[in-house]
C-alpha cells in the first residue's frame, strides 16, 4: 500500500515540530557552527537567528563545561544516543543551566550535522542547590557546629550565588537597640567595623531600618538613597554601592539580626535572589536562635534561674578549685564555707505562697550578693539553701562575715504588702581544719548548719566533730531508711502523660513516696539523695520496676487500655554493674511487654559518653523506651543526644512555667523541640499548669505534657478515673 504523507508534507509537519517547540531547537553543521535555531532557542539566549548564524556552541557553553560536549557531540556522530548538561551565558551575560537531547543528522549514511532540544532547567537546578544547602546547614546544626562557622557557610554560599556581593549577618542587642556583626568574611574589615555597633533606627542604613521596620530593606543606589545619609561615604569609600537587608525573626516574630547583601554596582534583586536572600534568613535565624537558646542552657547549667545566683554546680567546682589552689600566707588562713538556710521558711511559703517566697529568695539573693566580695562566692544550692566561699581569712573575719548575713536579714522585707522577718541559721566548717576534701567539707558545714538551729536559729556554728552524731535529722533519716520494709513502706504514684493531639492519657510516670509508720509521708527530695549515698537505692529502684510492672500486669488484667509507665534511674543505680541484667531478669519475670516501660535517666548520667551509650544500648535491645529527664540544667546538649538511642526528650519544667510571658524560655522550649525532632525525638513538657502554656506548647507541635493543670500523682487505684476525665474537661 502506498504511503499517502508526501514527502514535502513530512518536511512541513518535521519543520512546525521544529519552530514551535516550546523548548528551544537547534541544528548544527560539523563544524559545531549553527544551521538552524526555533523562536524559543532566540527567547532563551537573547540571540537572533541571524546572530547565531555567525556562532558556533563554543561561543556559548562556559568553559568548564566544553571539554565534556565535544566529547558527547562526537559521541552522538558515532551514533550514540545520549544527553548532557551544559551551562551557557545568554547575551545580557546570564548563566543558563541547559539539559540537552540531540540526534545525528546523515545524509547518504555520513554524518551531517545534529539537531537537538535544549531545556531549561536553571531553576530546578537551582531549587535543588538551595535544597542541598539548606539540608548541609540543618546537618551543622545539629551536629553543634559553633554558630559562626555556621553564619560563615551561610554567607559563602549565598556570595558563590550571588556574584560579586559582600554578606553579612548582624545579630540585635534588644537591651542597646544595636547591631552587631557576627559574620562578615568578605566585607571590607574597615567598613564592618564602622557598622559594628549601627544603632536600630528608621535611618540606620539598609540593616538598622530594616530591623526597625521590620521589613525588608532594598536600596538599590546608596549614593542617592537617605537611609544612608549618615554612612554613604564610608560605604562608598569601599566600594559598595548597593545593600539589600533582611530583618531576622525569632519564632516569635522578634527581630534578633539582620541579613545584609551589598554589591559593588547599583543593583536591584531579582526572583532567585529574594529566594535566596528568604532561604538564608530561614537558616540564619535557626542559627541565631540556637546560639541564643545554648547561651541560656549554658547559663543555667551553672547559675539559679530564680536568684540569678550561682548554682550548686558552679559553687562545687569553685570550692575544688579553690582547695586544690589553697596556699594560706600562714597558719591562721583558712577557706571558709558557710552553709545557711532560712529560719520558717517552709511557714512562710505555706501560709503566705509560693509567690511570696519565691520573691523572698530573690530580695534575700540581692542582700547576701551586697556584702559579697569579689573573691568571694555565693550560691543558692537549691530550696532556701544558699553558700558562701571564702578564701584566705582567719576565724574572726568568718565570724565578722556571719554576723553581717544576720545583720542584713534584720530589716523586714515587704512583699504584696506583707512585712516578712526572716532569719537565717548559718553553720560554718573550713579547709583545712575541718576537712581535707569538698564533700566532706559540705558536708560538716551543713551538720553545722542543722546545729545553728538546735541552738535556737538566727545565729551560726562552726563545725564541730561532736556534731556528727548530733546531726539528728540526717542520721535519723539514713537509719529509719536502712530498718525500712520496702515493700510494706513504700508505694507509688502516677502522674499522667497527656497527648498534646488528643488529650488522651497514653502514659504515666511512677514516682515512689516513703510512708514512714511514725514520721508520716517523707518526700523523695528528703531521702532519694541518702540512698543514693549509702547504696539503698539498688534494692529500692529494683522494688520500683518491679512494682510498676506488677502493677501494669494488673491494669491489663482488668481489661483497661494499655498505658506506658515511666521509671526514673538514679546515677548509682544506671551504672551499676548488674543492672541491664536486674532490668531484664524483672521483665522476663513479671511477663511484661517491654514496650510499655519508658526508663527515664537525667543529663548527668550522660557525662560518659562511651559507657552511657553503651548501657543505653543494651537497654533499648531489651525493648524499653528511653526518655532524657529535665532536659536543659545539666551537662548533656543536642549534639550528644544522636549518639544515644533515646525516644524521648523531657523539657525541664524550669523552662516551661513561664513560656506564655517569658520570651527568652519560649525560644529556648521553641529551639530544643526544633532540634528533637530533627533528631527525630519526641518531646514531653514538665511542670505544665496553665491553659495558657499548653496553648503555647501545641503552637510548638509539643508531643506530649504532664504536670499539675492535668493531675498531681495519684495511686493507681485512681489513675483511670482521671485517665476517663480528661478528654471532657480539656
Amino acid at each position: 500500500m502506498d504511503n499517502p504523507v508526501s514527502e514535502d508534507s513530512l518536511f512541513d509537519t518535521y519543520k512546525s515540530l521544529f519552530n514551535y517547540n516550546s523548548e528551544a531547537c537547534f541544528a548544527l553543521n560539523m563544524r559545531g557552527e549553527f544551521l538552524l535555531v526555533n523562536p524559543a532557542a532566540e527567547i532563551l539566549t537573547g540571540y537572533s537567528d541571524k546572530e547565531f548564524f555567525h556562532l558556533s556552541y563554543e561561543d556559548l557553553i562556559e568553559k568548564q563545561d566544553r571539554k565534556v560536549t565535544i566529547k558527547k557531540l562526537e559521541g552522538l556522530l558515532n551514533g550514540d544516543k545520549d544527553s548532557v548538561e551544559v551551562s551557557i551565558r545568554n547575551k545580557q551575560g546570564e548563566k543558563i543551566d541547559l539539559s540537552i537531547v540531540a540526534v545525528p543528522i546523515f545524509r547518504a549514511k555520513r554524518p551531517m550535522g545534529i539537531v537537538g532540544v535544549a531545556k531549561d532547567v536553571t531553576q530546578q537546578n537551582y531549587m535543588e542547590f538551595l535544597v542541598k544547602e539548606q539540608n548541609k546547614i540543618l546537618k551543622m546544626i545539629v551536629d553543634g557546629i559553633n554558630y559562626t562557622t555556621i553564619l560563615d557557610e551561610i554567607v559563602s554560599i549565598v556570595e558563590k550565588v550571588a556574584k560579586d556581593s559582600h554578606c553579612s549577618v548582624m545579630i540585635a542587642d534588644k537591651e542597646q537597640n544595636k547591631l552587631y556583626t557576627a559574620s562578615s568574611p568578605k566585607l571590607p574589615s574597615e567598613f564592618a567595623t564602622f557598622i559594628n555597633g549601627i544603632p536600630i533606627g528608621p535611618k540606620s542604613g539598609s540593616c538598622g531600618t530594616a530591623a526597625y521596620f521590620k521589613q525588608r530593606i532594598i536600596v538599590s543606589d546608596i549614593a542617592v538613597d537617605p537611609l544612608w545619609e549618615d554612612y554613604r561615604d564610608e560605604a562608598l569609600a569601599h566600594g559598595l554601592k548597593a545593600c539589600w537587608s533582611t530583618p531576622v525573626f525569632d519564632s516569635f516574630n522578634n527581630v534578633i539580626g539582620c541579613f545584609a547583601i551589598y554589591h559593588s554596582k547599583p543593583n536591584t534583586p531579582n526572583p532567585k535572589y529574594i529566594k535566596l536572600i528568604e532561604e538564608a534568613t530561614y537558616l540564619t535565624s535557626l542559627v541565631i536562635q540556637r546560639s541564643m537558646a545554648e547561651e541560656k542552657i549554658q547559663h543555667l547549667a551553672y547559675h539559679d534561674e530564680l536568684t540569678g545566683l550561682p548554682n550548686r554546680r558552679f559553687f562545687e567546682e569553685k570550692l575544688k578549685a579553690a582547695i586544690a589552689d589553697f596556699q594560706p600566707a600562714n597558719n591562721n588562713q583558712h577557706l571558709a564555707l558557710l552553709f545557711m538556710d532560712l529560719d520558717r521558711f517552709k511557714f512562710i511559703n505555706d501560709t503566705l505562697g509560693h509567690h511570696v517566697g519565691d520573691i523572698l529568695l530573690k530580695q534575700f539573693a540581692e542582700r547576701l550578693n551586697k556584702c559579697i566580695q569579689k573573691r568571694e562566692t555565693v550560691s543558692r544550692q537549691g530550696g532556701d539553701e544558699f553558700t558562701v566561699l571564702l578564701r584566705n581569712v582567719t576565724e574572726e573575719e568568718v565570724r565578722k562575715k556571719a554576723k553581717k548575713i544576720i545583720q542584713i536579714l534584720s530589716s523586714p522585707f515587704i512583699i504584696d504588702g506583707h512585712e516578712i522577718f526572716i532569719t537565717p541559721s548559718i553553720g560554718i566548717a573550713m579547709y583545712p581544719k575541718d576537712s581535707e576534701n569538698n564533700v566532706t567539707l559540705i558536708r560538716n558545714a551543713d551538720i553545722a548548719m542543722y546545729e545553728a538551729k538546735k541552738e535556737g536559729r538566727n545565729n551560726y556554728q562552726f563545725y564541730n566533730e561532736k556534731f556528727d552524731f548530733q546531726s539528728s535529722d540526717l542520721f535519723l533519716l539514713e537509719t529509719e531508711l536502712r530498718k525500712a520494709d520496702i515493700s510494706k513502706h513504700f508505694k507509688l504514684h502516677f502522674q499522667p502523660i497527656v497527648d498534646l493531639k488528643t488529650n488522651a492519657a497514653t502514659s504515666a510516670e511512677a514516682l515512689i513516696r516513703w510512708q514512714h509508720p511514725e514520721l508520716g509521708l517523707i518526700s523523695p527530695e528528703k531521702f532519694i539523695k541518702i540512698a543514693e549515698d549509702t547504696g539503698l537505692i539498688i534494692p529500692i529502684g529494683e522494688w520500683v520496676l518491679r512494682k510498676v510492672c506488677q502493677e501494669l500486669k494488673a491494669r491489663q488484667e482488668r481489661g483497661l487500655s494499655p498505658m506506658n509507665f515511666s521509671v526514673n534511674l538514679s546515677l548509682r543505680q544506671f551504672f551499676d554493674s548488674s543492672f541491664v541484667s536486674t532490668v531484664a531478669s524483672i521483665l522476663t519475670e513479671e511477663g511484661i511487654n517491654p514496650a510499655y516501660i519508658t526508663l527515664e535517666i537525667t543529663e548527668s548520667m550522660t557525662m560518659d559518653v562511651e559507657k552511657a551509650t553503651q548501657i543505653l544500648y543494651q537497654l533499648k535491645d531489651l525493648g524499653v523506651e528511653i526518655s532524657i529527664d529535665d532536659f536543659g540544667t545539666g551537662y548533656s546538649s543536642l549534639q550528644y543526644l544522636q549518639k544515644f538511642p533515646i525516644d524521648y526528650l523531657k523539657i525541664d519544667k524550669s523552662f516551661i512555667q513561664n513560656i506564655g510571658e517569658n520570651m527568652d524560655d519560649c525560644s529556648i522550649a521553641s529551639t530544643i523541640i526544633v532540634m528533637a525532632h530533627n533528631l527525630g525525638l519526641k518531646v514531653i513538657a514538665e511542670g505544665v499548669e496553665t491553659e495558657e502554656q499548653v496553648s503555647v506548647l501545641k503552637g510548638m507541635n509539643c508531643e506530649k505534657a504532664q504536670g499539675y493543670y492535668y493531675s498531681k500523682p495519684l495511686p493507681l487505684n485512681e489513675l483511670h478515673l482521671i485517665e476517663s476525665d480528661l478528654g471532657s474537661w480539656l
